[in-house]
């Protein structure tokens, strides 16, 4: 790993470039649409962190980090807002509109909890936020929990980036 990460400072791009490349993967990751298009987070953002390591200040990786995933959390929960403006699950084929129920229950009773504890897995970290949306839970407490989340996660990722 040693020889990665000289190799990775020795061609990377300047220090603010990176931030962004650091940045658009987290929101990436944190997307619907986009999400399964790029590589697991954890790769990815690693070799950006790792990568920066010696030219970036920690605090500016984890910002990145963060705005990026918070920001993709909001994208979802809107996105799932505009699916469903006037009546929410009525676009969806009958059988799954009992799942949504089942959601929507689960969210309004645990939506804090659910909301949270979807950053750390993979498909839900998007998913979550969009059945929010499509079930129209109050925007405060969406963006708390998705704040929060995304804080921790991004902290997360950097402490294990020490490791390599």
């Amino acid at each position: 790993m040693e020889q990665l990460t000289q190799i990775i400072a020795k061609y990377s791009p300047e220090p603010e470039f990176l931030l962004l490349i650091i940045f658009l993967f987290s929101l990436g990751k944190s997307v619907i649409f986009i999400s399964s298009l790029l590589p697991p987070a954890s790769v990815t953002l690693m070799l950006g962190i790792v990568a920066g390591k010696s030219m970036l200040p920690d605090v500016h990786v984890w910002a990145a980090i963060t705005l990026g995933a918070l920001l993709g959390s909001v994208l979802s929960f809107h996105c799932g807002a505009l699916f469903c403006q006037r009546e929410p699950g009525k676009w969806l084929p009958t059988r799954y509109r009992q799942a949504l129920l089942k959601t929507k229950s689960a969210l309004q009773h645990k939506g804090w909890v659910l909301l949270f504890m979807s950053r750390f897995l993979a498909v839900m970290r998007y998913t979550v936020p969009l059945v929010a949306g499509i079930i129209a839970l109050p925007l405060r407490q969406v963006y708390c929990a998705s704040a929060l989340s995304a804080g921790i996660w991004a902290l997360g990722l950097m402490l294990v980036s020490r490791v390599f």
